[in-house]
């Protein structure tokens, strides 16, 4: 990478929350849920949802998937294994990005376009944090996403056909025991800058 990964991280509510996900890093250890606070992710929590990661079968629950998250996606999402609830193909596209980030332990920022029939152009950003209990299995995820908002309304036309395609637009990943403040954020900043959300976006 010819940048900090931080400096890839171009939606600010993303980016803040992945320097909060460094904030609560233990050293090179990715953090456990129990670390998470719901009070200091209040603002995106209809966005944000929680993978469990199932390690024997390579399945995924939605221990928690906001409002947002589900109308994305809809589908229900909360406490579905991801094979259930959403449906070919974006079943296979999401399947796959959460293997990378559990099993080869990869923090993932990714945008991306969306087509789902009958409704409008999509366009999203998405951020995937690993968590561990023990410091060394991935056990759950952290994954929060965006949807340009103005995308959607300059692109009104729907797609007719029964039909569902996603793509990368830009796609990014970092090793999640490697990630450290020193290296993964420009010089100067701070973990205080993680401290506080920055203003949400009027939508």
């Amino acid at each position: 990478m010819d940048k900090r990964f931080a400096e890839y991280i171009d939606e600010p509510q993303l980016r803040w929350l992945y320097l909060h996900w460094l904030r609560l890093k233990a050293g090179r250890l990715p953090p456990p849920r129990e670390r998470l606070d719901p009070l200091a992710l209040r603002h995106l929590l209809p966005e944000i949802f929680v993978i469990e990661v199932d390690r024997v079968a390579q399945r995924f629950r939605y221990r928690l998937a906001g409002a947002e998250v589900e109308h994305m996606m809809q589908a229900k999402l909360h406490g579905r294994w991801l094979d259930e609830a959403v449906i070919s193909p974006l079943r296979e596209f999401f399947d796959e990005a959460f293997c990378i980030a559990a099993f080869e332990r990869k923090v993932q920022y990714r945008k991306n376009t969306l087509h789902l029939a009958g409704r409008p152009y999509i366009r999203y950003a998405r951020l995937l944090l690993p968590l561990s209990t023990d410091g060394s299995t991935i056990d759950h995820l952290l994954g929060c996403i965006r949807v340009d908002e103005a995308m959607s309304r300059y692109n009104p036309s729907q797609v007719a056909e029964v039909e569902i395609t996603i793509s990368d637009i830009e796609a990014y990943e970092r090793d999640a025991y490697d990630a450290d403040w020193s290296t993964d954020v420009e010089p100067g900043a701070s973990p205080a800058d993680a401290a506080a959300s920055p203003t949400p976006k009027s939508t």
